[in-house]
């Protein structure tokens, strides 16, 4: 096997990888929740899941990274406060620029949506905790929500 093909198996996206703090791209749109401009109704989005539905069981909780900070974040100070900043050295096959994870807004997907995606590893325990830090004391995303993606307040 050459270097492409260890590449390519690495970032396949597979059931086992889905799992809290894994970092995936994958094509987003209109239909998850996406706000586009311009006429756009789809793009490549990465995201770091968060938690599994438990009671649905195929779908899974995501925080979205930007390269720029969620322009909403400009108008509220919750907003502004939810914002991880993540280092492009830490994740140099994720990130092209250091990114903000928004942490105020818990997306839900579809495996197969998914796994139609590419894999980049998983998120640093410091990161992890840090990004938790906020998913966990944020008043922008209610309990409910917290309890069904398993984001506990301490």
């Amino acid at each position: 096997m050459n270097i492409e093909e260890l590449q390519e198996e690495y970032r396949t996206v597979t059931p086992e990888k889905l799992e809290v703090g894994a970092l995936i791209e994958t094509i987003l749109g209109e239909d998850d929740g996406l706000v586009f401009k311009n006429g756009r109704q789809s793009k490549p989005k990465k995201l770091i899941i968060v938690g599994i539905d438990k009671e649905a069981g195929t779908c899974y909780g995501s925080v979205l990274v930007n390269t720029n900070m969620n322009p909403r974040a400009n108008y509220s100070e919750p907003y502004l406060a939810a914002q991880y900043l993540i280092k492009q050295e830490e994740y140099e096959r994720f990130l092209r620029y250091d990114s903000y994870v928004d942490c105020g807004e818990v997306f839900s997907f579809s495996i197969s949506k998914l796994l139609n995606g590419e894999y980049f590893g998983k998120l640093t325990e410091e990161d992890l905790q840090g990004m938790f830090d906020i998913l966990e004391t944020t008043d922008t995303i209610s309990t409910k929500v917290k309890k069904r993606f398993g984001i506990r307040r301490r």
